[in-house]
């Protein structure tokens, strides 16, 4: 092996551990400097328990506590989630909600998702009569949702708008930082404050019709051909061509030097970000009677063509990556046919919508929302991933009650069984074995999570974590598992009672199986039985009766004592003598007592040799042995 294979294949390699834990391992050289990157990293945080070792330490971290995970806008679309049940498995079936209700319900907590939902409400909710004022007529409503949609884009625009004014150096480049919120008032009283009464009058007739912007379109070409284009300052130029309704690139001239003026794109020159960029098009380059998605597919071709002012997000210059703003808009046109439908899950994936790329609540919102009005456009297996993340995203947080109503969305019933039971076992110890008390009625009642989920579950804590086997039978047994439960009796248990000689527990138990024995008959007869029949002839031999009584008593241990002298040789053979430890010792004890209930007489009728057939030891045989020569020779003496 090469000495960098090797390297790598001595190495301790990240690996993940229970609740969401990364245990990684750091070099003493970088250690430092790995330190100061951590307690600035905003996924993960260092855990403060550290394991040190020759050249590193191990360290253990988790991810950085987020924001509220489960907002009112979430509790709001749980409560409208139906919880059905489909092959036993529960399965979550989201009802359509109106995205206003949802915009309300997030209040100012995000600006992200206010503006999102306040987007989606415009695009897709259905119109109030309020919207419509004195125009009742539904064809109108292209034209509404347009005028609902500019107010809201201005509105979201106008702080990015106010900066620019800030910072313009000119009337001209003022009155254009305002254009780009949709401010035409304040436009025009910078233009007339700066005694440019002749833009002034250009710019308050925008959005400009078809005559204006001929007229406008004709001047420019006039001043490039008459070669005074280089004489006209481009804030200048940059007004008249919006007026000429071109919000995109600004043609120059070439030739003399003297005669050159710069081609420029308006949103590079002016420093817009794709907001403002886009709602060029939405308020001077569309007509006043074109629909929302004309906008949207100009700047659609736009930014596939001339436009360097691509739609990403604030938070990052990644151009791979697609603001969620823009995304609503593209699903909303392609809903009119005006641009190809994209995929729902490239949209709302989480690098759109967030810096931390662990953090899946919105996009799992977002998902559950919009899949309704695009069922064309999901993607199960991407949904499902998301799903997952969240999940996982919750449970780490300690909202494992909330990450199995995420997973309730999984598309695939055994899947959703693994993912919810899985959960269960991980948090069993919160969960009292109480099927009225909280959270237990809310799994099954709220959740519709079978019983026996919530059984098998605390079975599996009982083993893992309290090593409590007797009380694990109990949970397996109310889970109706009988087959995990005999097997734990056989095995554990009921060796371990029996060397303590805790008949009483054994006793508990084997009542539990009740009609269950049925449903395990074959297993029934090499194992409970064994352990139900010892207990039966163990009693019965302790108890003290009268004659008559125990004459009949004796009947009925005749046939027990015969079972067992079948099923014990059988057992052993049919295991082939191997035993786990504990076990061998019981079949023994076992063995050995019915060997010395047989030899302390009343079972004549017994062929004695059956006896030396038992899994008994050496010891025991040859003590067995003696008692019934003995017994025999008493007999014989006395005439029997």
């Amino acid at each position: 092996m090469r000495k960098d294979d090797q390297e790598w294949h001595d190495s301790f390699k990240p690996s993940w551990g229970p609740e969401a834990t990364l245990l990684y391992p750091v070099p003493f050289t970088i250690r430092s400097s790995r330190e100061t990157a951590t307690q600035t990293n905003r996924t993960l945080q260092d855990s403060k328990l550290r394991l040190s070792s020759e050249g590193r330490d191990v360290r253990l971290a988790k991810f950085a506590p987020t924001r509220s995970l489960t907002p009112n806008s979430l509790s709001l679309q749980k409560s409208r989630t139906t919880i059905k049940t489909e092959n036993g498995v529960p399965f979550a079936s989201p009802q359509q909600i109106p995205f206003k209700e949802l915009a309300t319900a997030v209040g100012s907590g995000s600006q992200t998702e206010e503006f999102t939902w306040n987007l989606a409400s415009i695009l897709f909710d259905e119109l109030q009569p309020i919207d419509f004022g004195s125009a009742q007529d539904p064809k109108y409503e292209y034209r509404v949702r347009k005028d609902l949609l500019s107010n809201f884009w201005s509105s979201i625009c106008a702080e990015d708008a106010q900066k620019a004014v800030t910072s313009a150096p000119s009337a001209e480049e003022r009155a254009i930082a305002h254009l780009t919120a949709n401010e035409m008032v304040k436009a025009c009283e910078v233009l007339v404050e700066a005694k440019d009464f002749r833009l002034a009058t250009l710019v308050a007739q925008l959005p400009a019709d078809q005559i204006m912007a001929e007229d406008m379109t004709t001047q420019i070409d006039a001043w490039r051909k008459l070669c005074v284009l280089s004489e006209v300052m481009e804030p200048v130029r940059a007004l008249y061509e919006l007026c000429a309704g071109n919000v995109c690139i600004c043609e120059g001239k070439k030739g003399p030097i003297e005669d050159q003026s710069k081609t420029f794109v308006i949103s590079q020159r002016f420093g817009l970000e794709w907001k403002r960029a886009f709602g060029l098009r939405l308020w001077y380059s569309t007509k006043a009677e074109d629909s929302i998605e004309a906008a949207v597919k100009q700047y659609y071709d736009s930014i596939r063509s001339d436009e360097p002012v691509k739609p990403i997000p604030s938070f990052t210059k990644d151009t791979s990556r697609e603001d969620i703003l823009w995304g609503l808009l593209k699903l909303f046109a392609a809903s009119k046919d005006a641009i190809p439908l994209p995929s729902l899950a490239d949209i709302i994936t989480t690098q759109n919508i967030t810096d931390n790329p662990m953090d899946s609540r919105f996009s799992f919102q977002l998902y559950g929302a919009l899949s309704h009005l695009f069922p064309t456009s999901t993607d199960q297996t991407k949904s499902d991933h998301l799903s997952h993340d969240f999940a996982t995203q919750l449970e780490s947080q300690g909202e494992w009650l909330w990450s199995i109503f995420v997973l309730l969305h999984l598309s695939d019933s055994d899947q959703r069984r693994t993912a919810i039971q899985g959960t269960l076992g991980r948090h069993a110890i919160s969960i009292p074995p109480d099927e009225t008390a909280f959270p237990f009625t809310h799994l099954i009642s709220d959740f519709q999570i079978p019983a026996r989920w919530i059984w098998e579950a605390k079975a599996l804590e009982a083993r893992s974590i309290s090593q409590d086997y007797a009380l694990e039978i109990i949970y397996l047994q109310k889970a109706g598992n009988w087959h995990e439960a005999h097997q734990t009796l056989c095995r554990i248990v009921g060796p371990q009672l029996v060397i303590e000689q805790d008949y009483g527990t054994l006793g508990k138990l084997l009542e539990g199986f009740g009609d269950g024995v049925q449903r395990i008959t074959e297993e029934w007869q090499y194992g409970g039985v064994i352990y139900e029949d010892f207990l039966e002839l163990v009693v019965d031999e302790e108890m003290q009766m009268e004659v008559t009584e125990g004459e009949k008593k004796r009947d009925m241990n005749v046939a027990t004592v015969e079972r067992l002298l079948d099923t014990l040789p059988a057992l052993v053979q049919e295991r082939k003598g191997k035993f786990e430890f504990e076990e061998g010792i019981a079949i023994r004890e076992i063995a050995g007592e019915v060997a010395s209930v047989i030899a302390k007489g009343g079972y004549e009728d017994l062929d004695a040799s059956r006896v030396l057939q038992l899994p008994l030891t050496d010891v025991q045989r040859r003590r067995i042995s003696a008692e019934m020569s003995v017994k025999r020779f008493r007999d014989l003496m006395r005439g029997r």
